[in-house]
């Protein structure tokens, strides 16, 4: 009997430590995705585009997309894979800027304003005085 006791505690650890002993995959186990270049760029445009409309109708840029989005300028919140796109007003509303990150430091960033004219940077943040696409 305490044999048998014995090999189903024996038994009964080995399971736990079994159950126990699973990893998460490891980072170069999970698939990643590349940023999405043409979707942070076409966001970038409709967000002009219905600022565009938004100071036509108001005399001054929307402050949030969330604003563009209350005025049907935007059907949804703009969203690219792999970028964060941010909404920069100045604190008048006179003007804008736009930024699309990528969450892969090495990929392209973007940058925009109320100009339309969409500015490049490889590895780094793009600005007002990077080079044109």
């Amino acid at each position: 009997m305490m044999r048998l006791s014995r090999i189903c505690l024996g038994l009964g650890v080995f399971f736990l430590l079994a159950s126990c002993s699973g990893s998460a995959p490891a980072p170069a186990d999970v698939a990643t995705k590349a940023p999405d270049e043409q979707a942070a760029l076409a966001a970038l445009k409709e967000i002009n585009r219905a600022q565009a409309d938004f100071i036509r109708r108001t005399r001054r840029y929307a402050q949030f997309t969330s604003e563009l989005v209350a005025d049907r300028l935007l059907t949804a919140e703009p969203a690219a894979e792999g970028y964060r796109i941010t909404l920069l007003p100045s604190p008048d509303a006179g003007s804008y800027t736009l930024q699309a990150t990528p969450a892969d430091a090495a990929a392209r960033h973007f940058f925009t304003d109320q100009s339309g004219v969409v500015r490049v940077e490889t590895g780094k943040p793009a600005t007002a005085e990077s080079p044109e696409l």
